[in-house]
């Protein structure tokens, strides 16, 4: 593939994003979302998903996972994995169903 923006591996994509400005690690708590390094909870209606990265593993398709690039409203900017297909985590894709999407291609 010719596609200069083509990434095969999760490994590889979080770097990329990192470069965008997505340096925070956002992870799932009782009411809301963190940002791990800024300690901030946000609610979805005071987050954006702006990019979204499919990964499906070579040998087993349990190796299945989804990157987020993810914009709170004060503009902290970070990441979110999370498995998706059977592995997925409910109470994570229940959440990520309320937060707007505006993907932003580049």
């Amino acid at each position: 593939m010719s596609d200069k923006n083509y990434m095969t591996t999760l490994s590889q994509m979080i770097p990329k994003l990192r470069e965008k400005g997505y340096v925070n690690d956002f992870e799932m708590i009782d009411g809301g979302m963190l940002s791990k390094q800024t300690n901030e909870a946000f609610q979805p209606e005071e987050l954006t998903i702006e990019r979204v990265y499919r990964f499906e593993g070579d040998s087993s398709p349990d190796d299945s996972s989804v990157l987020y690039g993810v914009k709170a409203s004060n503009g902290v900017k970070g990441i979110l994995i999370d498995a998706y297909g059977a592995d997925d985590d409910d109470d994570l894709a229940e959440f990520l169903r309320k937060v707007k999407v505006e993907e932003i291609h580049d």
